[in-house]
C-alpha cells in the first residue's frame, strides 16, 4: 500500500513549523501533524510526497484558449492571463491543468520563487512528486462555491479552476463583490446555489462574517488545520501539477544506474562480440564438417566400392577390416593377411619374377606370375612349398620368351 505525505508550505517561513498529514492510499486513517522542513526529512523518506503552496503566492484562473494545439496554448496562455496577474508574465511560470469545453486551467506562479521552493526540498532530501496551489484541493464548483477560513486570510473558490484570496476582515466585501460579477453578461462566475463554508470549530467569529448574505449557506468545521480538507482531494493534487516543463523533475529514484551505465554498455558490446564470434566460429565449423564429412563418404566409397548407402559407414568399415583379418567364414589363421605374413620374406627377396596381381578369394591367395624361364617360377614356387603351413599350387603357360604363371597359396589343414 503506497504512503503519501501531504505538505502545506507557506514560502518564507521555513524556519516556523510547516503543517502536514500523512496516510496511505485507500486506507481511511489519517495523521496530521506539523514540523520544521529538517524534522519532516525523516518522515517523507519512502513516501509520495505532495506539497500544496499557499494561494496566496499562487493565481488560479480558468482561461478560454480557442486552439486546442498544446504548443499555441502554452504560447497564449500569458497574455491570457495577464489581466489576473500583478507581475509581469516573463517573470511568471504557467502550469496547464485539463481543458474543460475550450476553458484552460491555469496556476501561475513567481518563476523564481517556484525554483527556491523545489531546491529547499531537495536540500532536505525531500523528493517532491506533486506541487501545486491549495485551492487546487478545495472543493467547489460553479454551481457550490467553497470559503475556507483560518485565522488570518479566506480563500473562495468560485468554480473548479477559479479562486480568489483576501484577508480574514475583507471577506465579506470581496464575496459581494464576486457575487455582483454574476449578473454581468460578460462574466465567466455563475451565481452558486450554495456556498460550503469551513472555519476553524473554535472560531467564534467566523459566522458572524457572513451573516448578512441571502444565498444557501452550509457550515462545515475542521479541528486544527485546512489540511483536513485538502487530504482529502488528494487526486486533484496529483493531478494539477506545477511540476511540468522547465521544471519537470528527473527520477532520483534511479540515478543510482547511472555509474554502472558505462559497465552495461561494455557489457553489452562484449556480449554481442562475443555472440558474433561464437556464430563465425560455429559457421567455420560447419563447413569443416560439411568438407570432411564428403571427405569420409569418398574414403568409404574407395574401401567399399559396391556400398550404395553412405548409411552405418564406421560400423561397415570396421565390419569389412573384420573379415579381412579373419578371412570371412574361415579360421583367424587362414585370412589374407597372415598368408601374406608368411609369404612376403620369400617373394621379396625374388628377382626373377614378376608379381603381376594378386587375388584372395575364400582363403586363398591367387598370384598371376611372369619370368623368362620355366625354372623360374618352378624355382619360387618350391621356395614357398618350403615354408610350414603354406600349400603351394602352380600352372604355367609359355608365349613366346615368356613364361605365365598362377601360383595359389593357402594354409594347409
Amino acid at each position: 500500500m503506497n504512503e503519501f505525505l501531504l505538505i502545506h508550505y507557506k514560502p518564507g517561513h521555513q524556519s516556523n513549523l510547516q503543517y502536514w498529514a500523512m496516510g496511505a492510499e485507500q486506507h481511511p486513517s489519517i495523521t496530521l501533524g506539523h514540523g520544521s522542513l529538517d524534522e519532516l526529512k525523516a518522515i517523507a523518506r519512502g513516501k509520495k510526497v505532495s506539497v500544496l503552496i499557499d494561494a496566496h503566492y499562487t493565481t488560479l484562473e480558468s482561461v478560454k484558449i480557442p486552439s486546442k494545439n498544446r504548443n499555441k496554448q502554452l504560447q497564449a496562455i500569458p497574455f491570457a492571463m495577464e489581466d489576473h496577474l500583478a507581475e509581469d508574465i516573463e517573470d511568471t511560470f504557467f502550469a496547464m491543468g485539463k481543458a474543460d469545453e475550450n476553458r484552460i486551467p491555469v496556476i501561475a506562479i513567481k518563476r523564481n520563487l517556484l525554483k527556491e521552493t523545489i531546491a529547499l526540498f531537495n536540500q532536505q532530501n525531500i523528493h517532491i512528486e506533486a506541487l501545486t496551489a491549495d485551492s487546487v484541493a478545495l472543493p467547489g464548483d460553479k454551481s457550490q462555491w467553497c470559503i475556507l477560513l483560518d485565522d488570518d486570510s479566506a480563500l473562495i473558490k468560485t468554480g473548479s479552476s477559479q479562486a480568489h484570496c483576501c484577508d480574514r476582515e475583507n471577506l465579506s466585501v470581496i464575496l459581494q463583490a464576486l457575487l455582483s460579477q454574476t449578473d454581468e453578461a460578460d462574466s465567466n462566475v455563475v451565481r452558486p446555489d450554495t456556498i460550503t463554508y469551513y472555519y476553524k470549530e473554535d472560531d467564534t467569529e467566523a459566522e458572524s462574517l457572513l451573516q448578512d448574505f441571502d444565498i444557501n449557506i452550509q457550515l462545515q468545521t475542521y479541528k486544527n488545520h485546512a489540511l483536513e480538507i485538502f487530504v482529502q482531494h488528494l487526486k486533484e493534487v496529483q493531478a494539477f501539477n506545477l511540476l511540468q516543463g522547465e521544471f519537470t523533475p528527473k527520477r532520483e529514484s534511479v540515478t543510482w544506474i547511472k555509474p554502472w551505465k558505462s559497465v552495461a554498455i561494455a557489457a553489452s558490446v562484449w556480449m554481442v562480440l562475443h555472440l558474433g564470434y561464437n556464430s563465425i566460429i560455429g559457421l567455420q565449423l560447419e563447413e569443416k564438417n560439411i568438407a570432411l564429412t564428403k571427405q569420409i563418404e569418398k574414403e568409404f566409397k574407395r574401401a567399399i566400392p559396391d556400398a550404395r548407402k553412405m548409411t552405418g559407414m564406421r560400423t561397415r568399415v570396421e565390419r569389412r577390416l573384420k573379415d579381412l583379418k579373419s578371412g570371412g567364414s574361415g579360421s583367424s589363421s587362414s585370412g589374407f593377411l597372415q598368408i601374406l605374413s608368411k609369404v612376403s620374406p620369400a617373394l621379396s627377396k625374388n628377382d626373377r619374377t614378376n608379381i603381376k596381381a594378386a587375388v584372395y578369394r575364400n582363403n586363398y591367395i591367387d598370384m598371376d606370375l611372369t619370368a623368362k624361364s620355366l625354372e623360374d617360377i618352378e624355382a619360387l614356387k618350391n621356395k614357398l612349398a618350403a615354408i610350414p603351413g603354406i600349400k603351394t599350387v602352380l600352372s604355367t603357360t609359355v608365349e613366346k620368351d615368356i613364361v605365365k604363371g598362377r601360383l595359389r597359396l593357402e594354409v594347409k589343414g
